[in-house]
């Protein structure tokens, strides 16, 4: 395995544990990863919030490299396909990006604006924005998205 491999699959764990912190702290009650192998998708968190509605979270993140986050296409198409197939489910919960960089510009970016045009993402929730905090902590007190 590469360095760089290696180095981001440890990052990747990193930002992990720190959302699952996030979330707990927001009163969010976890349950773990769940894999949907018919679409061949893994969710990175299963949450209950307050209330008990179910929360799908992926976690796309971290805070060292040159395009941490969502700020690589590649990152976002992947992200965006498991929300479009998702979709496919006749019900199923919220689906939610948490990350540590949202594009703010460029084919990211418009990618992102898309995909929750389309609502294959409910919502993409930067960890280091306070105002997209205050989304996710409303997200813990209510019934839907």
């Amino acid at each position: 395995m590469s360095t760089f491999q290696s180095s981001a699959g440890w990052q990747g764990r990193q930002f992990a544990q720190q959302c699952t912190f996030l979330l707990e702290a927001n009163g969010f009650r976890l349950t773990g990863r769940s894999v949907l192998a018919d679409l061949g998708v893994e969710i990175d968190e299963v949450a209950e919030n307050r209330r008990g509605s179910v929360v799908w979270f992926e976690f796309k993140g971290s805070f060292q490299g040159a395009r941490p986050g969502l700020l690589r296409t590649d990152t976002v198409k992947k992200a965006i396909a498991n929300g479009a197939l998702l979709r496919s489910l006749d019900d199923h919960p919220p689906y939610v990006v948490l990350t540590s960089h949202v594009p703010t510009a460029g084919s990211a970016a418009a990618m992102l604006t898309v995909a929750l045009t389309l609502g294959y993402l409910d919502d993409v929730i930067c960890v280091n924005d306070p105002v997209a905090l205050q989304r996710l902590a409303k997200l813990a007190e209510s019934t839907g998205v």
